[in-house]
């Protein structure tokens, strides 16, 4: 008995068809998840290189895939020319002044390419180019800050983004830390004009001053002790003379003290001159010449004793000066020998003058003395 299925070529073509309906659902789902069947949006750009950029690079916004790169090519300015297409599904993200921006990690964990929509109202035609981040164009947009850009969770590009600052700041620190060496080393060399080449040179004509300045030191010292010498010799001569007068007063009140005892003596040679028989009436019987003689003699020696007394006077008027004109000189000599003793040590190098140790004068002053 030969067994048959009634309709078996219908239902064959119905698996058939039923097959056919499957693989052309699979086939488009697979194309609708693909992309297969929307509608793309492409725009041109330029990047400086091409690394980190290929045909089939995804354009990511804030984690989510908003297109792709087509095609790239190197033009004639050897800068790369990219096609890439953004889904139709963000199509009005892409505003005027949106960019594209190549992050590449500092780690070595690959590249993104990042896309930031701007802040115009005029949506981009298609086509139409739009500027990289590190373009000319971009910088400008940025710096405006006509694009919504999202900071950066990245901490370690955020670290490395900062570095690149640091290092400049410290270029400058050095650049300046070397002028202002190369500026002292002139200045020392004495070629530099500023204040700090000014204060060296003049330290250089002072210290070249300094002998010239020695020499006249010398001079003056030579002149003060050639005056201090003749003072001393005025001063040693009119003590002489005052003591020689000092012998000539005491003589004369010695005669005076004596002619004063001869005169109360009535035994004496004054009662014996007195008496009209004595030598006296005898000297004196000539016509008065010999009291016209003593009398000259009496105006003499009144004379010299005026003299005296006018010395007396002037050297007791002129002792103050003298004293002060000591005074003077000594306080000289002392400022000539620090001096000297500051020009020898070189104040410039050393210490400068050293403190001087006064010393108590081993004579009495000449005013302490008693003239009796």
């Amino acid at each position: 008995m030969k067994f048959k299925i009634k309709y078996s070529d219908q239902i064959v073509g119905l698996f058939i068809v039923i097959a056919v309906v499957i693989f052309a659902l699979i086939v488009i789902l697979v194309g609708a998840n693909q992309r297969w069947f929307a509608k793309d949006y492409r725009f041109k750009t330029v990047f400086q290189s091409a690394t980190g950029v290929s045909p089939g690079t995804s354009i990511v916004m804030k984690g989510f895939v908003v297109g792709k790169i087509n095609r790239i090519t190197l033009n004639a300015d050897n800068a790369v020319d990219a096609d890439f297409h953004i889904y139709d599904t963000y199509r009005n993200l892409v505003r005027e002044f949106s960019i594209l921006e190549l992050t590449v990690s500092p780690i070595g964990l690959g590249s993104q390419l990042l896309f930031h929509p701007g802040r115009g109202e005029r949506l981009l035609d298609e086509e139409e180019f739009i500027p990289t981040a590190d373009s000319p164009a971009g910088i400008a947009i940025i710096e405006q800050e006509l694009v919504e850009i999202p900071p950066k969770d990245d901490t370690i590009t955020r670290l490395l983004a900062n570095v690149n600052p640091l290092l400049e700041n410290v270029n400058r620190v050095m650049i300046t830390i070397n002028r202002t060496l190369t500026d002292v080393n002139r200045a020392i060399a004495g070629q530099s004009t500023g204040p700090l080449g000014s204060i060296v040179n003049d330290v250089s004509g002072a210290a070249a001053r300094l002998p010239v300045m020695a020499d006249r030191v010398d001079d003056i010292v030579a002149d003060v002790q050639t005056r201090t010498a003749g003072l001393l010799d005025q001063v040693s001569s009119l003590l002489l003379a005052f003591q020689v007068v000092s012998s000539d007063v005491g003589a004369i009140s010695n005669n005076l003290a004596a002619t004063t005892e001869a005169i109360r003596d009535p035994t004496g040679l004054v009662p014996k001159l007195l008496d009209p028989k004595g030598s006296l009436k005898t000297f004196l019987d000539d016509n008065d010449a010999l009291y016209k003689r003593v009398m000259s003699i009496v105006a003499e020696v009144e004379t010299s004793v005026r003299s005296l007394q006018g010395i007396v006077t002037g050297l007791n008027g002129e002792m103050p000066k003298i004293s002060a004109v000591l005074n003077e000189t000594r306080t000289a000599i002392q400022q000539a020998q620090d001096v000297l003793e500051g020009v020898k040590n070189n104040p410039l190098i050393r210490g400068g003058v050293p403190e001087r140790a006064y010393q108590d004068s081993l004579y009495g002053s000449m005013r302490e003395g008693s003239f009796e």
